[in-house]
């Protein structure tokens, strides 16, 4: 039996999570509205509707394109869920908790997309890429950048430090390929189903300012995911040059391998260090970083061999 108590305590905290929810929504779509106006693409902004799940289903036309404000809305979403269902997912099942997280990411996009009667193969850019190397070359450089921004980042605010260390620490489990495939592969795959492919696809327009300002905001919107203030610039970076890949490849499987190899590194250099070396993480250790000018020859190089 709940009391009265109890019931106005569920309450409230129900209508915290609806006000939450609103307010993260308002944010995301008067972002996307700022960034659309900055690029003068707003003529693109709503492709005529609001959201594509309303009205009657048997009316909806097979293969429609998924709107801007069908993006804010998944991607809000997403991050409450993310918040306040996959937190506590993986505080009482631990790894399974981490899996379950990631599907649900996967299923949110995907299962809307289905309801709308979405063309899966387009709406996600689901064909395989004719090149890949591009796209290895364009994370090496972009690695290079990344790190440069979070050493920055912990020398403004060395208290970061600490959270690294403990996501460095989250990422090892006893067996290597099991690390593998739940801090790599299904990451790789759930993560950039929901950004390279349901929120590029819904975001970006026919021209090239669209398209430009589609890949920042997934960017942005793939770093403020991630819940951490060192973490947001680098994967905000990371997330950008993603985006771009896969739009010019036309695949979220360019993104999804370069997911995967930024992940699938940050796991076997941890399990080399630790495992073999028996080395201590410490995230106060300083190294000498390669000039910037070869860091972008580097990421120019990749861009090139994207566009061949």
């Amino acid at each position: 039996m709940i009391s009265i108590s109890n019931l106005n305590y569920i309450i409230l905290r129900l209508g915290v999570l609806f006000l939450i929810l609103i307010g993260i929504f308002v944010f995301v779509t008067l972002s996307i509205v700022i960034f659309a106006k900055k690029f003068n693409c707003e003529e693109k902004l709503f492709n005529g509707r609001v959201f594509s799940f309303l009205g009657k289903r048997k009316d909806f036309k097979q293969g429609i394109k998924p709107s801007i404000t069908d993006g804010a809305l998944i991607y809000t979403i997403s991050l409450i869920a993310l918040i306040y269902i996959g937190s506590v997912m993986q505080l009482y099942w631990g790894t399974f908790g981490l899996i379950a997280t990631e599907v649900m990411i996967f299923l949110i996009p995907m299962l809307y997309a289905i309801y709308i009667k979405a063309d899966i193969k387009n709406t996600f850019s689901l064909r395989l890429p004719r090149y890949i190397l591009g796209g290895f070359i364009v994370w090496f450089g972009g690695y290079f950048i990344i790190n440069i921004t979070t050493r920055i980042l912990i020398s403004l605010f060395p208290e970061g430090a600490d959270v690294l260390e403990a996501v460095n620490s989250s990422v090892m489990m006893d067996s290597f390929f099991a690390s593998l495939i739940v801090v790599a592969l299904i990451p790789a795959i759930c993560e950039e189903i929901l950004f390279r492919g349901f929120l590029l696809g819904a975001f970006k327009g026919e021209s090239k300012k669209s398209k430009i300002w589609a890949v920042v905001m997934v960017g942005i919107l793939f770093g403020i995911m991630h819940l951490n203030f060192i973490r947001i610039v680098p994967t905000a970076i990371l997330g950008i040059l993603f985006a771009y890949c896969a739009l010019a490849t036309k695949s979220v499987w360019t993104s999804v391998f370069m997911h995967f190899l930024n992940n699938g590194f940050s796991v076997c250099a941890l399990y080399i260090t630790q495992k073999y070396l028996r080395i201590a993480i410490d995230t106060n250790v300083t190294y000498t970083m390669p000039p910037i000018s070869s860091i972008l020859v580097t990421v120019l190089i990749g861009v090139g061999f994207i566009y061949l």
